[in-house]
């Protein structure tokens, strides 16, 4: 169900819109490089929501060993995030 006020634009319903779904869509893996430096050799990352709004986010590199590249853990963290400002606290000590 859509409420529109009666002064409201088309314009201003699609921003609103943008911004919800933006929002929605945040994780931490989108914010995690403001607080922690990017590896040089950074592959991925990958935020699991552990409960509420407490998340685990991993950092993965890459590595060669013997000349086959494999990836590891270089940063994990765990941390409150709030989906709808995008902020992010360490619940554990960064490493």
């Amino acid at each position: 169900m859509l409420i529109v006020s009666e002064n409201c634009t088309l314009e201003n319903i699609m921003i609103t819109k943008k911004n919800t779904e933006n929002n929605f869509n945040l994780t931490p893996c989108d914010v995690i490089f403001s607080h922690v430096n990017k590896p040089k050799d950074f592959l991925m990352c990958k935020s699991t929501n552990v409960f509420d709004d407490r998340w685990r986010v991993n950092i993965y590199s890459k590595r060669y060993v013997e000349g086959i590249e494999g990836k590891y853990i270089s940063g994990s963290y765990f941390v409150h995030f709030d989906k709808s400002n995008g902020d992010l606290r360490f619940v554990s000590p960064k490493t």
